[in-house]
Order: C-alpha cells, then sequence, then structure tokens
C-alpha cells in the first residue's frame, strides 16, 4: 500500500530504501542504548557496593556522565528516526517540516532523518549558535 504524498521528491523506491535506512538504523540505536544502559548499570553497582575514593572516583564520574551524554545523544537521534518514520507513514517524508519545500534526495541519501531542507537547516543552527536570535 503506497502512502507516497504526491509531492513527495523521492520515487517509490528511494522512499522504500530511505525507510530500510531509518529502520536499521533504529534498531542499531536500540542495540546501543540497551549497552550503555548496562555499562551504566555496571559502573553503579561497583560504586554503590564499593568505596571508591580520589582519582578513581573522579573517573567512574566522568565515564557516567559520558555515558550518560551519550544516552541523551541517541535517544535524540532515535527520536528524529521515529519521526522521519512517522513523517514517511503520513506522506510528508520528504518535504522540510518548516518551509514545506522537498528536501534533495542526496540530503536523505546521507541523512534519512533529515526533517529541514538546506537552507531551513542553516538556518536553525544560525538560531541555535546565536542564542535564538532572529537577525
Amino acid at each position: 500500500m503506497s502512502h507516497a504524498h504526491p509531492s513527495s521528491p523521492l520515487s517509490e523506491a528511494e522512499m522504500q530504501r530511505c525507510k530500510t535506512q531509518l529502520l536499521e538504523r533504529a534498531r542499531a540505536l536500540v542495540m546501543q542504548d540497551a549497552d550503555l544502559r548496562a555499562r551504566l548499570a555496571e559502573g553503579e553497582s561497583a560504586t554503590s557496593n564499593t568505596f571508591v575514593a580520589g582519582t578513581e572516583g573522579g573517573q567512574a564520574t566522568e565515564a557516567d556522565d559520558e555515558v550518560i551524554a551519550l544516552l541523551r545523544r541517541e535517544q535524540g537521534e532515535l527520536k528524529s528516526v521515529a519521526e522521519a518514520l512517522e513523517r514517511l507513514e503520513q506522506g510528508h517524508y520528504g518535504l522540510c517540516v518548516e518551509c514545506g519545500e522537498a528536501i534533495a534526495a542526496q540530503r536523505l541519501a546521507v541523512l534519512p532523518e533529515a526533517a529541514l531542507c538546506v537552507g531551513c537547516q542553516d538556518m536553525a543552527e544560525h538560531r541555535a549558535a546565536h542564542g535564538g536570535e532572529h537577525r
């Protein structure tokens, strides 16, 4: 059953390839998430059962902070992948969520979860870099 949007810039075959990439990425992220959570749990049990002092304690905390940062990044990426799959199912995949213009097929081939066209992505990055200022 085809859910392709009439103005979608991608062919049915390109949409299927992107869907496959997104599903594979989602599976990989879920596996990485489980591995990171296991690492974090191991660290928690080690530090809760043993007195860790000095530099070892600092290193354990740094390692936990690093794992937590990786978890947050991967959860954000998984959210982007899930949103892209939802756009695919709704027939809006390949269209910029900001301006509605087509996202270049080359961009989607490299970054299948892309929600913004290059122009809108540049503007979003500029706003983020300048604290949300509008110029």
